[in-house]
């Protein structure tokens, strides 16, 4: 019908993808570049003859069309560059740039389980809280699990947070309800149920309430009680099965979260519907115990933790080249390795802090940072410290946009503070005394490994001259001592094929591998930072602490 409506028009049709969505069946349409204009002026058309015959319910159609453009013949080329010059290694740029980042629109190239997730855990009958910094894979994770559950004929919906981040409770609630109701209308089909009856008529009052009344005004527990009423008639043991999926949980401001995880966890108590929510742990309060409003871990839900940092770097090294390999291989190239030296596949573990996100971006800023060298063929150690240097950018806009502007100015004064006293004592890692974990800057060092700005090594390093002390063992990341400006003879830990080494800066014969007790005793001379020193620095910054 498509190609009929377009011949009217002298368009030819170079190719058509079809692409299903909840309630649209989507038709790209290719055509002529100079024919574009005329195609999109029958779009309208298409759609309704389209709509007229089609026999599904409850689905639309929609035509858009695309340009396509002949190939130009290639001129001579100049002459030969190096190898990051190719045309695979532009492609592989874009591919790292444009899918780096998952999102429901836009899933992973392709999915690659990390070790520290668990696919069967999250598709699993139980609400879910996933912990994870930005970028190691939360969202993808969420992803992989929805697609199995839709695989398997489950019911699945999805929301991101940002899109309710600025309601009040009520608000964000219905919009949840609401994504939730469309998915279970949408798996009805044309079913006359009563069960289902009855739901459309809920989702009809909460569209409503939505459009028409202030959220403030919606009396919650009467809503919440309609809607669990008319989904455990649907969402049964061995009937129907939902997942609700809840990403970047984070963004929804935190003293407001309890209460709304005790909405959505009202609307689906005793039903067979299951929420998963992906967050970052620090930025999150999941359950309060004075109204014992939420959900609470272990006991309503259990937690999944991808936070695990460069405390076992050969298996991280290991799965963030598997990763990376399947961008290369779609690009053309053989494997990461044939465009970047081994030291520099390396410093990205160690720049990255073992985040996906992050190491895929700066392999894509690496190679940017190798083309400015002349004839360079590979990139090196040096491309991705300037890499991570630009990146820092980066984590400061995430930084911003994660906290409070109150938090972010204390963050950023401790971070400032913290960078300065590690390398003024000569190193680029510390210890901090697990006894002062209840110390309030403590918090603000958590925070500053949630954004990535440390790292930790060593979660329990013992003091060889005093039995029952523990350290926890962090290094600095690497765009807080990259620049080439530091002073000389700065103690420095590097990565190479997952292993630990060390060296000085600015000094040559320097490097020493650090296998199994080495690296430990290298650590035991880092600095110990003492948090109320700290503390009191970052309050005669700032004002206050």
């Amino acid at each position: 019908m498509i190609a009929e409506s377009l011949e009217e028009a002298n368009i030819s049709i170079v190719k058509v993808d079809e692409r299903s969505f909840p309630g649209e069946r989507w038709f790209v349409v290719w055509v002529n570049e100079d024919a574009l204009v005329t195609a999109q002026s029958l779009a309208g058309s298409i759609e309704q003859a389209l709509n007229a015959v089609s026999d599904v319910a409850n689905q639309s159609m929609v035509v858009t069309f695309r340009p396509h453009r002949a190939e130009e013949k290639k001129t001579v080329e100049a002459e030969p560059k190096g190898l990051l010059s190719g045309p695979k290694v532009d492609q592989l740029i874009q591919l790292l740039e444009a899918r780096s980042r998952t999102s429901d629109a836009l899933p992973s190239l392709k999915y690659m389980e990390d070790p520290r997730a668990s696919l069967a855990a999250i598709g699993a009958s139980r609400h879910h809280l996933v912990f994870g910094r930005r970028g190691v894979g939360k969202t993808a994770l969420l992803l992989e699990a929805k697609r199995m559950a839709e695989r398997e004929g489950r019911v699945t919906a999805w929301i991101n947070a940002h899109t309710f981040r600025l309601l009040d409770v009520p608000s964000a609630f219905l919009a949840i309800a609401e994504v939730t109701l469309n998915a279970l209308i949408q798996y009805a089909g044309s079913s006359q149920g009563d069960s289902y009856a009855r739901l459309k008529e809920v989702h009809a009052r909460v569209s409503g309430l939505r459009e028409g009344v202030r959220s403030g005004d919606v009396i919650l527990g009467e809503m919440v009680a309609d809607l669990n009423r008319s989904l455990r008639a649907i969402l049964r043991e061995g009937l129907v099965r939902l997942y609700l999926y809840i990403d970047d949980f984070y963004l929804f401001p935190e003293e407001s979260q309890p209460h709304l995880l005790d909405c959505v966890a009202g609307m689906l108590r005793d039903c067979d519907g299951w929420i998963k929510v992906a967050s970052i742990e620090r930025l999150t309060r999941s359950f309060e115990p004075s109204s014992k409003s939420g959900i609470e871990i272990p006991h309503d839900a259990s937690k999944i933790d991808l936070d695990v940092t460069l405390e076992d770097p050969a298996s991280t090294q290991r799965f963030l080249e598997s990763v990376l390999a399947n961008y290369a291989t779609t690009a053309g190239l053989a494997k990461p390795s044939s465009i970047a030296q081994t030291a520099a596949l390396g410093r990205l573990v160690l720049a990255s802090g073992g985040v996906p996100r992050d190491y895929l971006n700066l392999f894509a800023s690496s190679i940017v940072a190798a083309r400015s060298r002349t004839k360079a063929r590979e990139i090196g150690r040096e491309d991705v410290a300037d890499a991570a240097g630009r990146a820092a950018r980066s984590k400061m806009r995430d930084l911003e946009q994660d906290v409070s502007s109150n938090s972010a100015g204390s963050l950023l004064a401790a971070l400032n503070v913290l960078s300065t006293a590690v390398r003024g004592a000569g190193f680029t890692y510390f210890r901090v005394n697990v006894a002062q974990k209840s110390h309030s800057f403590y918090e603000l060092l958590a925070q500053l490994v949630d954004l990535r700005f440390a790292h930790l090594i060593q979660s329990s390093l013992s003091d060889q001259h005093k039995p029952g002390v523990k350290y926890e063992a962090y290094i600095l990341d690497l765009s807080q001592y990259a620049d080439v400006r530091l002073k000389r003879g700065l103690a420095i830990l590097d990565l190479k094929d997952g292993k630990w080494s060390f060296r000085r800066s600015g000094k040559a014969g320097t490097q020493k591998q650090l296998p199994g007790t080495l690296l430990r005793d290298e650590l035991r001379r880092a600095p110990v930072i003492d948090l109320e020193g700290l503390a009191k620095k970052v309050s005669e910054q700032i004002g206050f602490f």
